[in-house]
């Protein structure tokens, strides 16, 4: 069995999970993109993890202030909604007004109406009473003129019969038709004073009912002047309720805005974050070789182990002396931590996005399964037992399950090439 085989053993289990999402990250296209976005200053920088951590960072504040802006974006809508309310409540309190005001209107129209034909009617009793005034007046002074003529004449007595020259039968004859006159002007007089007396009680009575058409007037005038106070305090009010609605509406559409933006600026972060997630393809070529020493055999090379047995290298073999620790070239989380039949040792290192690295044929493994590990970490002892059927540490990258040719990745600069 070749160790190739074996390692697909270990890594047949998560292969299906990324098929999906493999062609998202192809190596080729994806390579070209995060060197031109993010390239690696130096052969040692570590600039990218710094740049992923603040990036985590303003992620994480960017998103607590998208969360109070959501919430004062929620905020402003229920405000809004209660202003709408609150206006739909004063318009049909105004419409109610309005109505009162209609009403109190047309009470108005009727009282002034009827208060001028009171008046009216007023005037005429008035202007009757005038004229039997004059009527009384001119009989008054007829009948003074009757009764001074009256006592001109004088009464009927000795005298007036001894020395008159008239017969005493006509001298009462005078007498009686002074009488039947005077009291023909008195009664005359008396009706005047009854129709005098009679109109005086009707005007009384208009006057009084003017007085009361007066007051209700001037109560429903204030009453009037009392609703259009209320109703100019209801619309000032539903101005001030419609300019709180338009604040509220233009904080909330302000708030949605800085909110999407600040999403967006998350997107873009997040997406930039993944990028630098991939850390160990933004470090291909710089990466340290997990032992230092001589390369034995390269990728894809036909090799022959000391049992006889030919195979084409999926990986490099590398030669350092017993007791070298093994070191994880990048971090990552330990995918596999066991013995491997016919390789003796073996730990496989998932670094993130599909890529892995393969150190075989250790002494004894350092870490278990699950294990997280960073650059440099020592996961693993090189010794004599571990490469008595072939020699060298063995190690090689994947990708998924395609193997890559190690030396493109590592830092050649402590290993010996043949």
């Amino acid at each position: 069995m070749e160790i190739s085989q074996a390692v697909n053993t270990c890594f047949s289990f998560t292969r299906a999970f990324y098929q999906g999402i493999r062609s998202l990250f192809y190596p080729s296209v994806f390579s070209i993109m995060l060197l031109g976005l993010f390239p690696v200053r130096g052969a040692n920088a570590t600039d990218w993890k710094a740049e992923k951590q603040s990036i985590e960072h303003k992620i994480e504040s960017q998103s607590i202030t998208i969360n109070q802006l959501q919430q004062g974006l929620k905020i402003q809508q229920e405000q809004a909604l209660e202003t709408i309310a609150q206006e739909r409540n004063l318009l049909a309190e105004l419409e109610v007004i309005d109505a009162r005001l209609q009403e109190k209107l047309a009470k108005l129209r009727t009282l002034e109406n009827s208060i001028a034909t009171q008046q009216e009617l007023i005037s005429t009793k008035e202007q009757e009473i005038s004229d039997i005034q004059i009527d009384k007046q001119k009989a008054q002074t007829h009948l003074q003129k009757r009764i001074m003529a009256y006592y001109k004449t004088g009464r009927i007595g000795i005298i007036n019969v001894a020395f008159s020259a008239e017969t005493l039968p006509k001298l009462l004859s005078i007498h009686d038709s002074f009488n039947t006159l005077i009291q023909y002007d008195q009664n005359i007089l008396r009706r005047y004073r009854q129709t005098i007396e009679g109109l005086e009680q009707t005007k009384k009575a208009l006057t009084l009912e003017k007085t009361l058409l007066d007051s209700f007037m001037k109560q429903t005038s204030q009453e009037k002047e009392d609703i259009e106070q209320t109703r100019q305090e209801k619309k000032e009010l539903l101005a001030q309720i419609r300019t709180q609605t338009k604040l509220h509406e233009q904080a909330a559409q302000e708030i949605k805005k800085a909110a999407n933006n600040l999403s967006a600026q998350v997107t873009t972060m997040k997406q930039k974050r993944e990028l630098l997630s991939h850390g160990f393809l933004l470090n291909k070529g710089k990466l340290p070789a997990p032992v230092s020493g001589k390369v034995l055999s390269l990728y894809g090379q036909p090799t022959k182990n000391r049992m006889g047995v030919e195979s084409i290298s999926t990986g490099i073999a590398i030669e350092a002396p017993d007791g070298t620790k093994v070191k994880a070239i990048f971090d990552g989380t330990i995918h596999y931590a066991e013995y491997l039949r016919g390789y003796g040792n073996t730990i496989i290192i998932d670094h993130g996005f599909h890529y892995y690295s393969v150190v075989s044929r250790a002494e004894k493994l350092l870490k278990k399964e699950g294990d997280t590990v960073t650059a440099g970490e020592d996961i693993a002892v090189i010794g004599e037992t571990a490469t008595l059927v072939e020699a060298g540490l063995y190690f090689e990258i994947r990708h998924d399950t395609e193997t890559l040719d190690p030396l493109l990745w590592l830092d050649k600069n402590k290993l010996s090439l043949p």
